[in-house]
């Protein structure tokens, strides 16, 4: 494949789920997901990885485009670029403790419209 194609992807139905952007590397589904994730706590980073995954383990997978092989790094590149969330639970002063909220759904979005915008994108 000189060419592999963009997923935007999601564990789970509801929360607790899981986002990221998936790269599939093979044509039985085998790719690279670009995801963030860390401790499960109020003061635990969340921290960018890229790992192996399957496609067929996902919930959704929408189809965004195609990326260059030559592209891969770029794309991993412009991912690892963009701020990752300071927890997955939010403390606020309403509620007075930490409660969950979906941030790897956040970084996941803000990570499609940089790789979106970097041009490096090709519909299909």
């Amino acid at each position: 494949m000189s060419t592999y194609a963009l997923f935007l992807v999601r564990f789970g139905e509801i929360l607790p789920s899981h986002h990221g952007i998936f790269i599939q590397t093979n044509e039985d589904g085998v790719g690279t997901l670009l995801d963030v994730r860390g401790a499960v706590s109020a003061t635990g980073r969340l921290v960018f990885r890229c790992n192996d995954e399957r496609l067929s383990r996902f919930k959704v997978a929408e189809a965004k485009g195609f990326v260059s092989r030559a592209q891969i790094a770029e794309l991993q590149r412009i991912c690892g670029a963009v701020p990752t969330p300071e927890s997955q639970y939010l403390c606020t002063s309403e509620v007075g403790y930490a409660v969950p909220a979906c941030r790897c759904g956040e970084w996941t979005t803000s990570a499609w419209r940089a790789v979106d915008g970097s041009g490096i994108v090709a519909e299909g």
